[in-house]
């Protein structure tokens, strides 16, 4: 079997060139129809779901992969081959081979789906499939007329509206470019550029190492766009830094977890989301990236400060100076995504389309590869372009793979007309009450997000509450941040939680201890959403610079106050009716009405002069060392 696996794995690096050069041709130099487009994508994706990595025990397992990347291939080539003629049926098939191609072609999906990610989305897609199938059975508000099979799968597979939909083309036309840009900037050494610098900037700080894991967290997850990538990779040097120095497992696991998963809000790339965002409200993307910037800096500040005051509270300190990068060290490796990073800005402030930008910022890579971080020769470099190719290709497939079974469930969202239904719905439970409303949205987006990938969970949130929150007054944009946001932190809300179980796995933490850590440092993080509804002006759409400003201060203050509330640290150890006061007066900064405002800045003014009240008295005295740490999640 050794000669097969070296067949399988020479042509995965085959499919894989084939899908990076398409990827990055095909938004900026190539105009073909759209079916054509996302079959190739598509179809060049299927072969290295199934055959890549692939160490084959057993002819039958071969034989099975084989199987389901030929008929995945032929499926997609009869579409590009016959788009003119698929395109003039409008959706309805010829003849029973037609109904069979196209439910192929959906089981294809699921497994690619099921194969890349854990079962839970293809799981979801199957039980809409049946809804679509035997819906008509359902009596009352939510069934439907009666589909037979031709319908649906002609649907499916012959139509722009089914799998080769909106989301699809997103995946091929823009998100697939950005993720090798990503692999290009991580294999060329920027990777190492983002630790670096990261060290250099926070490392000597009170609980360095956490503060590290949350400046390279929001620098590599603006390009990874996926929380379980990040916590892999930056969490891979920083869990076990955080450990050395006494940070408690669960606590370090927890630190990377929320750290990662707000690399997918940072800007100027943060992942998928923001693409399929800029397609569905029709914003362009620089709009969307300079909206995204003043909340996800907010974010990290939470987790920051939550750093910060666990480290006072333990009595944890940042890394030796010796540990610590010369400037020069690290401004040498962070050149290998500066160059890139400035590129990519240049373009997007022109005005060029995102492609365009990305593919100039991908090309000024290559030069890179042939350099080590000494600024040498390096005879790696073909390595280093094969690995970039590799893991961007792998990368792609997932997200192809996602955003075709996720289009599954929308054409059917669509074409049952179940989607308005869950839309009216909400509107029902929330009785006409603006914040009801977002607190099922805000749980719907969270269930949603459990064991599903961040961009799956927030096109079903989109497709199904955006409408509802927009029909309320709410602005499209305002309303798409909101449930993007509670899609991502899915990944830290229990019970189930992807960051969290990755991170703690690399910690060897009790998961429940590291989930109810991320709680308490990012529990301030949940109410941010809530501030796009009520003040726009936090991202920049309505307001002017005056009160973008204020309410940034006032965020700020109230991050800050609800932190410490919820730890238990301010200046020293709070005591419990120190703990509810900081956090009533979190709340009152939250509140966009003067009187509440001058409330908050009076009670702050008051605490920061308190000496005792609010605090126990006495402090008790903390030891550095792990053992002598509090215990308490």
């Amino acid at each position: 079997m050794e000669k097969i696996n070296k067949i399988t794995t020479t042509a995965t690096l085959f499919f894989s060139i084939l899908l990076a050069l398409f990827s990055l041709l095909l938004p900026v130099y190539a105009f073909i129809p759209n079916l054509i487009e996302r079959s190739i994508h598509l179809g060049l994706a299927i072969p290295i779901i199934f055959l890549a990595g692939k160490r084959f025990k057993k002819k039958r397992t071969l034989v099975v992969d084989l199987l389901f990347t030929a008929l995945g291939l032929f499926l997609c080539i009869y579409i590009m081959v016959d788009f003119e003629g698929v395109l003039n049926q409008f959706g309805i098939v010829k003849n029973s081979y037609q109904i069979m191609m196209g439910l192929a072609m959906v089981l294809i999906v699921l497994e690619c789906a099921r194969r890349m990610i854990k079962p839970v989305l293809p799981a979801i897609t199957f039980l809409f499939l049946l809804y679509a199938i035997y819906g008509h059975h359902i009596p009352g508000y939510f069934g439907h007329v009666k589909y037979d099979l031709s319908q649906i799968t002609g649907m499916l597979y012959l139509t722009t509206g089914g799998l080769w939909g909106q989301l699809t083309g997103i995946s091929a036309n823009i998100i697939a470019i950005f993720v090798f840009l990503g692999a290009f900037i991580s294999f060329t050494g920027g990777g190492t550029g983002f630790r670096k610098i990261s060290v250099r900037l926070a490392g000597r700080l009170k609980g360095g190492p956490g503060k590290v894991a949350a400046v390279a967290s929001a620098m590599f997850g603006s390009i990874s766009g996926s929380a379980s990538a990040n916590v892999v990779t930056t969490g891979a040097f920083t869990i076990p830094m955080m450990k050395k120095l006494g940070f408690r497992p669960p606590f370090a696991a927890a630190v990377e977890a929320v750290a990662s998963t707000g690399g997918q809000i940072m800007p100027p790339i943060m992942g998928a989301g923001a693409f399929i965002m800029a397609e569905l409200t029709q914003t362009p993307y620089l709009k969307i990236a300079l909206a995204a910037l003043l909340p996800a800096a907010l974010y990290f500040f939470t987790v920051w400060i939550g750093v910060h005051f666990f480290a006072m509270r333990d009595g944890l300190h940042g890394l030796e100076a010796k540990e610590i990068p010369s400037w020069r060290e690290t401004l040498r490796a962070s050149s290998f995504f500066i160059i890139p990073f400035t590129i990519l800005i240049f373009f997007l402030v022109r005005l060029f389309t995102p492609q365009y930008a990305a593919f100039w910022a991908t090309l000024s890579t290559l030069p890179l590869a042939f350099i080590t971080l000494d600024w040498k020769y390096d005879r790696t470099f073909l390595t280093k372009i094969k690995g970039a190719v590799q893991e961007g290709a792998s990368q792609v497939a997932m997200i192809a793979s996602i955003c075709a079974c996720a289009q599954i469930i929308i054409a059917i969202l669509s074409y049952t007309g179940f989607g308005v239904k869950i839309s009216t719905l909400i509107v029902d439970l929330g009785g006409g009450s603006l914040f009801l409303t977002l607190v099922f949205t805000m749980v719907a987006c969270i269930i949603l997000g459990m064991e599903v990938p961040t961009t799956a969970a927030y096109i079903m949130a989109a497709v199904v509450a955006a409408p509802v929150l927009i029909k309320l007054g709410i602005h499209p944009l305002a309303a798409h941040f909101f449930i993007f946001y509670y899609a991502i932190l899915s990944a830290i809300t229990p019970p189930v939680c992807g960051a969290v179980f990755i991170a703690s796995g690399m910690a060897g933490a009790d998961w429940m201890q590291t989930a109810s850590y991320s709680l308490r440092l990012s529990y301030a993080a949940f109410l941010l959403p809530f501030v796009f509804i009520y003040d726009n002006s936090i991202l920049f759409i309505t307001g002017s610079l005056l009160d973008t400003l204020l309410c940034v201060i006032r965020m700020t203050m109230a991050m800050a106050l609800l932190s410490a509330g919820f730890i238990g640290q301010f200046r020293r150890e709070l005591n419990i009716p120190g703990r509810f006061v900081l956090l009533a007066l979190g709340v009152l900064w939250i509140v966009n009405y003067w009187l509440w405002d001058l409330l908050g800045l009076i009670g702050t003014i008051l605490i920061v002069w308190d000496r005792n009240l609010i605090y126990r008295n006495p402090p008790v005295p903390r030891n550095v060392k792990m053992e002598g740490m509090r215990s308490d999640g």
